[in-house]
């Protein structure tokens, strides 16, 4: 099997833990949803076509609440319902395109339009919760329709107009019909009998959350993956904790939280604790402020408050000093590292200006330490 297919099936693996079948869109997945552009004269803003009517649209409010979704969570039947309809003709055709297909880069006539990217984030989110389904399906060769995958070529072929609401869902559709195929070629990694769990992992990561960010993850979407690592195939849970529908929250400009977290199977401990601010701009760190940083011992005490007050941990400290890292200044975060007595430590990864926790990372004592 060819590399870029063995990345295609990396990047699902990787958007399993996001919890989302269409997460390509997230993730770039190079030869399935990077788009170059071939003609570079090519329209980038589109007068609706006149002879498609649109059902309305409407964007989610400002509003939207960061973290509880009020009601009922969403349930996506999306996997479910290609389970029952996809042909064996079907995943086979997206099988043989993807083991013989020369580019490494799908092409287009032209990038979408970034109204029409608004667009079809909304409507994605309401294909995968609300069962908004296009009525056809994406034509895969030239001559049905003016929009259309030319399979063979590897080419999008975009009308000189906005997409209709029909043809962006069949952009969707298509997409969740290739990932869904391509995931039955994963062979998902199961935790060994002495690990954790995943309810316990999603029960820890949780806790976690809650202790260092006061965030209330129990009506966020929250998806878990096991996979093991090394040459001793230990075992580790990734937890992701995201709000539903957040491409809607993103065609909108609405700000949102997202956490990942990282648990040792084996021991249950959890080894790193992450918020995600998709809107959040960094501020780097210029060699002038590093040296204003390092005399600042405010940097230390508030990493010292996270591990002693947020953390909880009791054993006694025996050295706290700031890590010296360009791509932490590049970055703009402020690592502090905090050793134990024990052996083992954190680091700290502090926003710069704010002083705001962004990452927790816990490293235990050797083993006889």
């Amino acid at each position: 099997m060819k590399n870029t297919t063995k990345n295609i099936l990396t990047a699902l693996a990787f958007c399993a833990v996001s919890g989302g079948l269409l997460a390509f869109n997230a993730y770039a997945v190079p030869n399935i949803a990077t788009l170059t552009q071939t003609k570079p004269n090519a329209p980038q803003s589109f007068a609706a076509s006149k002879s498609q009517e649109k059902p309305v649209i409407t964007l989610a409010s400002s509003k939207v609440p960061m973290l509880n979704v009020e009601g009922k969570a969403p349930v996506s039947t999306v996997k479910d319902e290609l389970e029952r309809t996809m042909t064996v003709e079907e995943m086979q055709q997206i099988y043989n395109y993807v083991d013989n297909s020369k580019n490494e880069f799908l092409t287009a006539n032209r990038q979408m339009s970034d109204q029409e990217s608004k667009r079809r984030q909304v409507l994605e989110d309401q294909y995968v919760y609300d069962g908004v389904r296009p009525q056809n399906k994406l034509p895969l060769t030239p001559g049905i329709s003016s929009f259309y995958f030319d399979m063979g070529k590897d080419v999008w072929v975009y009308p000189d107009r906005e997409l209709t609401d029909e043809e962006l869902l069949q952009y969707v559709d298509w997409f969740a019909r290739v990932n869904f195929t391509l995931s039955k070629r994963i062979e998902e990694q199961q935790p060994d009998a002495k690990d954790i769990g995943k309810e316990e992992a999603l029960a820890k990561a949780s806790k976690s959350v809650s202790k260092l960010f006061d965030a209330d993850v129990s009506k966020m979407k929250a998806s878990a993956a096991f996979n093991k690592f090394g040459p001793e195939q230990k075992g580790k849970w990734f937890v992701h904790f995201q709000p539903y529908k957040t491409l809607t929250l993103d065609a909108n400009g609405s700000a949102y939280m997202m956490y990942d977290v990282m648990i040792d199977a084996l021991s249950g401990t959890v080894i790193d604790t992450t918020i995600v601010n998709p809107a959040y701009k960094k501020t780097p760190i210029t060699s002038e402020m590093n040296k204003k940083i390092r005399q600042d011992p405010s940097w230390i005490e508030a990493a010292k408050n996270v591990v002693l007050k947020k953390q909880g941990e009791t054993r006694a400290i025996k050295k706290s000093t700031i890590i010296q890292d360009q791509l932490y200044d590049k970055r703009g975060v402020v690592a502090v590292s905090i050793e134990l007595k024990d052996g083992s430590s954190y680091t700290v990864e502090l926003r710069y200006p704010e002083k705001t926790l962004r990452c927790l990372i816990y490293d235990p004592a050797a083993s006889g330490k």
